[in-house]
């Protein structure tokens, strides 16, 4: 596809670089972006959370016996249960690899996120080079760098971690396969067998986070239709139309076979998505419209874009929002700069991308926004900045260049010291912050930890659940569990959420896998019932201070039920003052079971590891 740009490049040295200055200079920015996202891995975030620990699970039973663990299908492709809600397969598969070479741990949970996210600077390197120029690939190389949306789930070992990724994918394979071009400089004719590997792998991509599915699509559509003189052209051409008609089979063969499930199997691929109150199949169609509409034109938003909008510290970039403030200006000149010239199909390549990026969040609603489904438009909204950044740069420079100069100073100070300020908090407190702390399971992990090269010293070792959720799955990934006794030793699980839990009946609580237990009836939790079942030293049980004070209270209270020794009562009840603040006093002899402690952020006691 042939076509000029419009966004034509200034003759100034310094506004277009030589080959070897932008080679240098993205080298650094590969550098800053690697180095922001494998520093201190295992540590940031602390410990690890359940859907972390479920997808890690998963592909190692993959990689180990070729099964899923809860429905022991052999390699499945479309969706495996984690937890219980039917999850997608490519980052579990990407996972695999990465086990392989350094098994299972926290560290391999999140290396394809962080691989996956420093390929993603380099590949918005590339579709900007080819859509704006080098100039404007570069800014929008180290916008994304340092971008703390993208920082914070290349750090993270979930599903939508890659959804950058497969999400800018597309348009770089269009542009690869000579389907696309940017640049008037470097036209290239359509690639029939790049085409056809490029839909293929466009479509597998949506085998990602379920939101890529509907964007990818929406996306190409939109695509074509904003640019459909180029294609009209292409087509007129035997090679390009054996592209074009190769890359929409592949697209088709991959991506189809997905939405077949969809909507012939909703049971099986939509179990999350059926388990949900409000959705677009919940309420009549007019309804759905309407509030569909709300939801897309809230994306757009300065509250959601600025500002901490997301209640889900562990997800959203904490003390800001999605973007430091000094992108609102940006994002506000690239749009003007695409509307100007929007004859240019670089300009509405781009403005279909904006389009298509909130389409995955609109069919769900009564909650927040969410930062999961709405990433498919991050890198939209880079590329948007550095298209403002840039070209405005050169509009000052070609009108003043003492301002230019003036406004670039100023605002690439503001730049640092916004980028610096969130930095030092992120690398520093932030993993102390208690909601972070508890919801990355951190306690736990430490306490597994300690455990796992004692894991033999025990026949039964018995765990509550305040506070924890789903803690069975990040045992298994802490204890590097074999999957092969996962298969062979007795498991059991209650779809019936526990008491005071309000969740959907989808999840699977697992009460228990080979000698590990996990307790969700504390109410008729006794540790000295347990002590019967097992020879003395050979139980262990890992809970809350509290709990064990209480359950030490409660049982003592039972024994007295039928004497009347008000004051032996009164003791008992007195240690129920230990409850907020535990002391070992209160449990007399039943301190030194006490054989180690985990500490919180804030320097108290978290878990008791206790030997019976």
């Amino acid at each position: 596809m042939h076509y000029q740009t419009n966004f034509d490049t200034l003759e100034n040295p310094c506004e277009t670089p030589l080959r070897w200055q932008s080679t240098t200079i993205l080298i650094v920015i590969f550098l800053v972006a690697a180095s922001l996202r494998f520093v201190n891995l295992r540590q940031l975030p602390p410990g690890l959370n359940q859907d972390e620990a479920a997808n890690a699970w998963s592909a190692y039973c993959l990689l180990k016996t070729g099964k899923d663990y809860y429905y022991k299908t052999s390699w499945p492709i479309f969706y495996v249960r984690n937890v219980g809600g039917n999850s997608s397969t490519l980052y579990v598969y990407l996972l695999m690899p990465f086990q392989a070479i350094g098994g299972l741990n926290v560290v391999t949970t999140r290396l394809p996120a962080a691989v996956g996210g420093i390929f993603t600077v380099w590949l918005i390197y590339y579709v900007g080079r080819r859509l704006f120029g080098p100039t404007t690939a570069l800014a929008a190389a180290t916008l994304l760098a340092v971008d703390p949306w993208h920082l914070q789930h290349s750090r993270n070992g979930l599903e939508s971690s890659i959804t950058f990724l497969v999400s800018l994918a597309p348009l770089a394979l269009l542009l690869w396969a000579g389907l696309l071009s940017g640049d008037k400089n470097k036209t290239a004719s359509p690639r029939p067998a790049a085409a056809a590997l490029g839909g293929m792998l466009a479509g597998i991509g949506c085998y990602g986070h379920w939101e890529v599915r509907l964007f990818v699509p929406t996306f190409l559509f939109l695509t074509v239709l904003l640019t459909l003189p180029g294609w009209w052209k292409t087509i007129k051409t035997r090679k390009g139309a054996l592209a074009v008609a190769l890359f929409g089979l592949g697209f088709a063969v991959t991506w189809g076979a997905l939405i077949w499930q969809h909507i012939f199997h909703p049971e099986g691929i939509g179990r999350h998505a059926l388990a949900q109150k409000n959705w677009v199949g919940s309420v009549p169609f007019f309804v759905a419209i309407k509030n569909m509409a709300v939801r897309y034109i809230m994306h757009f938003s300065p509250s959601f874009l600025f500002m901490k909008y997301d209640p889900h510290s562990f997800l959203s970039p904490p003390t800001i929002g999605y973007f430091y403030w000094y992108m609102a200006p940006l994002m506000l000149a690239g749009v003007i700069w695409l509307l100007w010239r929007f004859k240019s199909f670089s300009a509405r390549i781009l403005i279909a991308f904006l389009l298509a990026y909130p389409v995955g969040d609109c069919l769900v609603w009564g909650s927040h926004l969410s930062i999961l489904r709405s990433a498919p438009g991050l890198c939209a909204l880079i590329l948007l900045s550095a298209v403002g950044a840039v070209d405005t740069a050169r509009w000052l420079w070609s009108k003043n260049r003492k301002a230019a100069i003036a406004v670039v100073v100023i605002f690439s100070i503001a730049v640092i010291g916004m980028n610096l300020k969130y930095l030092h908090y992120f690398y520093g407190k932030y993993s102390r912050e208690p909601d972070v702390y508890h919801y990355f399971h951190t306690d736990l992990v430490e306490a597994c930890e300690w455990l796992k090269p004692r894991f033999d010293d025990f026949d039964a070792v018995y765990i509550t659940t305040n506070e924890l959720n789903m803690p069975y799955v990040v045992t298994t990934v802490v204890l590097s569990y074999d999957p092969k006794r996962w298969f062979s030793e007795p498991i059991e699980f209650t779809q019936t959420p526990p008491p005071g839990v309000e969740l959907p009946c989808e999840w699977d609580f697992y009460t228990r896998y080979g000698k590990m237990h996990f307790i969700y009836d504390d109410v008729n939790f006794s540790i000295s019932d347990l002590q019967k079942k097992f020879a003395p030293g050979r139980l262990l049980v890992i809970l809350r201070p509290y709990e064990l004070i209480l359950s030490t209270v409660v049982e003592n209270l039972q024994k007295l039920e039928n004497q009347d020794d008000e004051s032996l009562v009164s003791t008992e009840l007195e240690k129920l003052e230990y409850l907020e603040k535990p002391d070992v006093s209160a449990l007399g002899p039943l301190a030194e079971h006490i054989i180690h402690k985990i500490y919180g952020p804030d320097g108290e006691e978290a878990l008791w590891l206790c030997r019976f």
